[in-house]
């Protein structure tokens, strides 16, 4: 089995709608470079207290961090489903991010997925063991006290 090398298709989005795409986007390749540890912390920390996204939010997020970047067009899976996941979490939701493995052949990939569906993937995951997923973290006592103290106000 050979990853896709080719480019998905993208939309243009109207300048309005790119900035938060393109955000997303440079903050995942900061966060491509930390050690898998350390970048589990990170995004399960990042979906703190966002509700769970629906097929439709993780899509959307997804498309457009393609529309913005030609790396996360192509070949770079791991930029893509950290952008797609921050993204989604910068409009209020988190789907689940998943990293596996396929060890015949050996293959690595990254994707989010809702429900333990795989998101806007064209190729099939059947084969893939998650090795790291990193779903919506519960909200804290404190952010709960937080929150009910400033709809009081």
């Amino acid at each position: 089995m050979t990853l896709p090398m080719t480019l998905e298709p993208r939309a243009r989005l109207p300048l309005r709608r790119r900035p938060l795409p393109m955000l997303a986007v440079v903050a995942s390749r900061l966060l491509t470079r930390l050690s898998p540890h350390t970048l589990e912390r990170v995004l399960w920390r990042a979906s703190g207290g966002a509700r769970p996204a629906t097929h439709a939010e993780a899509l959307a997020a997804r498309s457009d961090v393609v529309s913005v970047s030609r790396r996360a067009a192509g070949p770079y899976c791991l930029e893509r489903s950290i952008a797609a996941a921050l993204l989604a979490r910068m409009r209020g939701s988190w789907p689940d991010w998943v990293s596996g493995v396929s060890l015949m052949p050996f293959a690595a990939h990254a994707w989010i997925e809702v429900e333990g569906r795989a998101v806007g993937e064209s190729m099939r995951l059947d084969a893939f063991h998650k090795n790291i997923v990193v779903s919506r973290a519960p909200r804290t006592e404190r952010s709960r006290r937080r929150d009910e103290h400033t709809s009081e106000s």
